[in-house]
């Protein structure tokens, strides 16, 4: 009985936000938005730069400076997530209603919902700008996946 009280006490309690199923769709949705906007709006990464900055780098190996120049746009947008994300928490846990992850998430929605509106002719970076801001501030507030998983 002992032995079972001790394995309870070491079970850690982890916020709903927290657990793997969150986290696994959380990485299903960057996925899709990466995939989404590659294919679809210009051929660009929006759930994580790595593949930007190689393109980027690539484009201006090649001498096309404005087609590497271009690659900015999504990097910055994508730094600026970041930033806002470090930001917001600290004013929002002033309100105490809703965590600061529950507040992104509801947001992240209702711009996807947006964004699914939006025709294939409205400019791309339009739609680049606005999900690399998500993904970013997405990828940004639940960096905790790593130490958790």
């Amino acid at each position: 009985m002992k032995q079972e009280a001790d394995l309870d006490s070491e079970k850690q309690i982890y916020l709903t936000c927290e657990k793997y199923y969150i986290f696994e769709l959380l990485i299903f949705a960057a996925g899709m938005m990466g995939a989404y906007t590659f294919n679809l709006r210009g051929g660009v990464f929006c759930n994580a730069q790595t593949a930007n900055v190689v393109l980027m780098a690539l484009a201006f190996g090649k001498g096309e400076i404005a087609n590497g120049v271009y690659y900015l746009i999504p990097i910055s947008a994508y730094i600026a997530g970041a930033s806002i994300s470090e930001i917001l928490p600290r004013r929002v846990r002033k309100i105490h209603f809703l965590r600061w992850d529950t507040y992104l998430v509801g947001f992240e929605m209702l711009i996807l919902f947006l964004i699914g509106f939006l025709p294939l002719s409205v400019p791309v970076q339009i739609v680049q700008v606005l999900i690399n801001f998500i993904c970013s501030m997405q990828y940004n507030t639940f960096r905790q996946t790593a130490s958790v998983m």
